[in-house]
Formats: C-alpha cells, structure tokens, sequence
C-alpha cells in the first residue's frame, strides 16, 4: 500500500484548470497506456516498454491513441460539469515559469453521469476522433460490450440494496504518474473526493488485482467479476489466439456505500 514516504511537503489536492488539460492527460496516458481494459478497447498487440520513448511505431500508435482517449476523458468530465481533482507539487528548478507538476490525478462523475453519453456531448469530447484511431471494431467493444455490462451490473446491484442507481457518484479514473507512485497520493484524492460524495455511494471498475486490492484498502467492495475479449485477448488485453486467449478479468461494480 502506499504511504506518507517521499511524499513532497508541499503536494496539495487542487481542481484542475482548463488550461491544464495536456498535462492532465498526459499523466493519465503514462499510468493507462498498458491497461488491459485500453488495450482490449485499442486492439493492442504489445507492450509499451519506455512511457517517455515508444519505440516501435505499434507502440507510438497505443501512447498516441491513449493520450486522444485522455484527451476526450477531460474534455468529458468538464461537459458535463464533473469533477477533476489533481496532485500537485512545486515544479523543478528546471520550471521557468514556476508551473505546478501535476503528479495524480482523479477524475469523478457527478450523480446521473455516465459514459452512455448524448451524441453531441460524445463529438464535442472528442471521442469521435478516438474510435477512428481505434477502429469500428474497438468503438463496438466499449459501446456494446462494455458499458452495457456495466450497467447491468450497476441496475443489479442498486436494485438488491434498495438504492437509486442514479444518486451514485462514479470515479471514473484515479491515477497517479508511475514516478510518483508508493507517496499516499492516492490517498489525498481519495480523502478530498469523499468529503465531496458522502453520504451518496460510489462505484467504480478495476482492471488489475492489485488496483481491485488498492481500491478495496479504501471501503470499496467487488460485487461482480468479468471477463472481457475471451478468445481474442490474453490476460493483459493484448491480441492474441489460441490458449493464451484468456480475456482479461475486470471487477465492473465496486462501490463504497454509505453508511
């Protein structure tokens, strides 16, 4: 688990500016681009060994078609007046003009919200641009194998406990820049987003155990797994056949509730 080690004294938890949405995204892209979820959803065929020096151009093309996807993920969350909360330090000696490094980043949903989108709130996001980079085939798995599955599960779930799907929040994505992680980080978004959400629920996804671990260190209990890309993914969503077609494990519905 992460801790108060190495933290910079002076991080604080601030909102992002509009202005801020590169650097926003580009930790986003450095903490996601080897996702299985990202991969599946990209077609991915291999890793990205270096963030900061892609080499061959498969791995330019998924660093460039995250960073689009990031990119859409920001502009989203501004549209439909959600929330994205950052880390921030001091910058480096090297930092002329004295701007702050954004070092994590979380991004929330308002109740109600969620990715099935109006259409002009999905092109305006710029998540037109991102199924083109991706192709039609990706654009099916996240608008008709995804999202539904998730929904479902969220119906199903709300239903069993008696509670309003739409008074849950939804932490969409929360991050931190894989040099900084292991400094409590996660913990500074968490905290400031709870004062913001309680009483009301939250839910969320995960991707890897050790995410599903992190995430339940914090209240959050898995009410379903799935597997998605059986037969054309392997465990880290990456293009595959045969056995190693696996599919990769995601926990779609965890939710803290309150209490």
């Amino acid at each position: 688990m992460s801790s108060d080690s190495g933290r910079h004294p002076d991080a604080r938890v601030r909102a992002a500016l509009p202005n801020e949405l590169e650097d926003v995204a580009r930790v986003l892209t450095r903490a996601f681009v080897n996702d299985p979820a990202m991969n599946w959803f990209g077609g991915v065929k291999e890793l990205v060994k270096d963030l900061d020096n892609p080499g061959t151009r498969s791995e330019q093309k998924t660093v460039r078609n995250q960073l689009w996807f990031q990119r859409a993920a920001v502009k989203t969350t501004f549209l439909i007046n959600g929330f994205v909360d950052v880390v921030v330090i001091p910058g480096s000696s090297e930092c002329q003009d004295g701007k702050e490094e954004i070092v994590a980043v979380a991004i929330w949903f308002p109740p109600g919200e969620s990715l099935d989108l109006p259409p002009m709130t999905f092109v305006r996001a710029g998540l037109l641009k991102v199924i083109c980079g991706w192709g039609l085939t990706s654009s099916k798995r996240m608008l008709v194998d995804f999202t539904p599955a998730v929904e479902r599960s969220l119906a199903k779930s709300f239903k069993a406990r008696g509670l309003d799907r739409q008074d849950s929040w939804y932490l969409f994505e929360i991050v931190v820049d894989p040099v900084h992680q292991g400094k409590g980080y996660t913990t500074m978004l968490m905290d400031a987003g709870f004062q913001r959400t309680t009483p009301n629920p939250v839910h969320l996804e995960a991707t890897k155990a050790r995410t599903r671990d992190i995430y339940a260190h914090y209240g959050f209990e898995v009410d379903e797994e799935h597997y998605f890309g059986v037969g054309t993914v392997d465990k880290n969503g990456l293009k595959t056949r045969g056995d190693a077609a696996t599919g990769y494990p995601e926990w779609i519905l965890m939710t803290k509730w309150s209490t």
